[in-house]
């Protein structure tokens, strides 16, 4: 289980919601294992909500890749990967300079 605070709202991720295809679409268009993707969540990323009501999860990996992970929150704490990629230069400088 996962707590983070996005937007000062608490929230709990106790697992993950994947699919062929969530998972099919993070390992063929974007090179992410699904692991890696839940391996944002233990290393306390930064988070945020997204226009649409999804969200952002900003975090490293056990390897050191840093990724961002778009997703959405389900009811009773599950979280469905939908995209993710490799953070960009200004992604990499927003999570370090907002991270906790």
């Amino acid at each position: 289980m996962y707590d983070f605070f996005a937007e000062e709202k608490a929230l709990k991720i106790v697992d993950f919601e994947w699919d062929e295809g969530n998972s099919l679409h993070l390992q063929l268009g974007h090179g992410i294992e699904p692991e890696e993707a839940e391996e944002v969540f233990a290393h306390k990323p930064f988070y945020r909500k997204t226009k649409i009501g999804h969200y952002v999860a900003f975090g490293p990996t056990f390897e050191g890749r840093y990724l961002t992970i778009i997703f959405e929150l389900k009811p009773k704490g599950i979280a469905r990967p939908i995209t993710g990629w490799d953070m960009n230069r200004a992604e990499l400088r927003h999570y370090r300079k907002h991270r906790k």
